[in-house]
This record gives C-alpha cells, structure tokens and sequence, in this order.
C-alpha cells in the first residue's frame, strides 16, 4: 500500500462535490492531479488518503473487502497523464519522499525546515547526476510526500536499504544545533525514486498529517 495507516475518516471533514476538502487539499499538495485526486477519492468513498494514494499509484488496498479493481487504479493514475511513446510509463510514478525522525521534539517550524533542506539537497543532487529523471519528475506534479520515522535507528535503516539501489537518490539532513535540538541530530532523511522503487523500503511508514501528534503534543 502506499506509506501512511489508517487515518480518520473524511466523514468530519468537509465535502466539495461529495469529494473531502480536507484529503483532496493534501493530495494536491502532494502534487497529484486534482482530476484524478477526485477519481481516486470517489472510488474509495473517501475514507482515506491511504486508499486514494494506492488507487493513483496502482497499488492493493489496504482493504481487503474493497471491490475496487486494479485496471480502476490503472485508469486514475494514466487518465490524466500523456507518456510519449518513448518514455517508460514509470516516470510517472517517480516522487520525492521524506521521513522525519519522529523520535525528536521538533516544533512544526522545525519539521518544515529540515524537509525542506532535504528537497534542496535532492534536488540538487539530481540536476547534477539524474537531470532526465528530475524533468520528469516535474512534467508529472513533483509529487512530495512526508512520512513518519519512529527513531534514528530506523532512518539510518532506511538510507542504508535505499542506497542498495542505485537509482534512488538520497539525502540526510543532520542538525546544527542552532535550535531546539543537539547538533549533530538526524531530522530527516530524503528519497527520490519510483513508487516500486521506494515501496518495499518506506511502505511501512504512515503519512505524516498532523506534525505535533507526533511527539504527543
């Protein structure tokens, strides 16, 4: 399934269209196509953002009892998308992902901050070395998605199990201590690869929708 566990369902949210505001906002932010961010979510009744990113990316739901077929996730996913003949209908799927070390009390601010050096630190990386695979990336909504790590450990885990794979770009993002946190402290981690790519390494982590539950707060 795509990264994230069961979440709250859309039924407190509101509705534009019978589609929730709330989850078609923060799939759009993610940098999927609104069109098909609203398919997905109809076909899923809006009852996750899990589900609605499994059917854009073609992947099972996590729900055994759903009747939603994979030539439905195929349809979301290509309907709003032109490949040219010559390029790999894959590059559609190729995302930027970011894992938080969640075992840190950092603020939101905090949070923002560090993801966002690791996308530059990618993005970077990938003008110098995969300029083919980041314009890509851009013709195909730059999709950006945070997840939730549960400590250093298990980010150092994950770069570790990504970088076996060579066309996976990754970053690590270390503290100054400035702020808040030791100097020194892993914040966050970066990927950049295709769904297949990153499933079996990230899949496990849920989406990271409300930054302060993390620490409990």
């Amino acid at each position: 399934m795509a990264e994230g566990g069961n979440q709250t369902t859309a039924s407190s949210s509101s509705m534009i269209d019978d589609v929730s505001k709330e989850y078609l906002t923060s799939l759009i932010e993610m940098g999927i196509d609104e069109a098909a961010a609203r398919q997905a979510l109809t076909i899923v009744h809006n009852r996750s953002l899990e589900e609605a990113l499994a059917i854009i990316f073609g992947e099972p739901l996590p729900s055994a009892s759903s009747t939603t077929t994979k030539e439905q996730a195929i349809q979301v996913s290509q309907s709003n998308t032109t490949v040219d003949e010559d390029i790999d209908v894959n590059v559609a799927t190729y995302k930027m992902l970011f894992v938080v070390n969640g075992s840190l009390e950092m603020s939101s601010g905090k949070i923002a901050s560090q993801v966002a050096h690791a996308a530059i630190d990618l993005y970077q990386k990938l003008i110098e070395k995969r300029a083919k695979a980041l314009y890509h990336w851009q013709e195909y909504g730059e999709t950006k998605i945070v997840v939730r790590g549960k400590s250093t450990d298990e980010l150092l885990d994950i770069l570790s199990s990504a970088k076996k794979t060579l066309s996976i770009t990754t970053s690590i993002i270390e503290d100054a201590g400035r702020t808040e946190i030791e100097s020194g402290s892993i914040t966050c981690i970066g990927l950049f690869g295709t769904n297949e790519q990153l499933k079996p390494i990230t899949g496990h982590l849920k989406l990271m929708q409300d930054c302060l539950k993390c620490n409990g707060k």
